[in-house]
């Protein structure tokens, strides 16, 4: 495997574990609303509460992709080493993806949580 291919999942990893953990602290109440890290939608930054009920809820999609963003990635480093960056591509895709599921599920348990006008 190339050095720069290397490198590049070694940033996805690190990536993952950073997103990971911003959402953890943020749906712990130790990371208030801020315009630099978090669910930073107009939805979840309406309120201090609607912050916390939405990183609560997008604690679960974010773990779970970031879970598999850092398997993927050490397997791919250390046991499959592709002869593409494709693994790189895969890896984006996961992580991603989990980003876009943690805001919509974000999105759900605020509106759910409102009350109704």
């Amino acid at each position: 495997m190339s050095g720069p291919t290397v490198f590049a999942l070694a940033l996805e990893m690190g990536a993952a574990v950073l997103v990971t953990w911003v959402t953890w602290i943020a749906a712990r109440g130790k990371l208030s609303r801020n315009a630099l890290a978090g669910v930073r939608t107009p939805v979840t930054m309406s309120s201090e509460a609607a912050w916390r009920i939405g990183h609560r809820a997008a604690l679960s999609p974010t773990m779970v992709s970031g879970a598999m963003t850092v398997v993927w990635c050490a397997l791919s480093i250390t046991i499959v080493p592709p002869r593409t960056p494709s693994s790189v591509i895969v890896a984006a895709v996961v992580l991603v993806g989990g980003a876009l599921l943690s805001v919509s599920a974000a999105h759900r348990a605020v509106r759910r949580s409102s009350p109704q006008r």
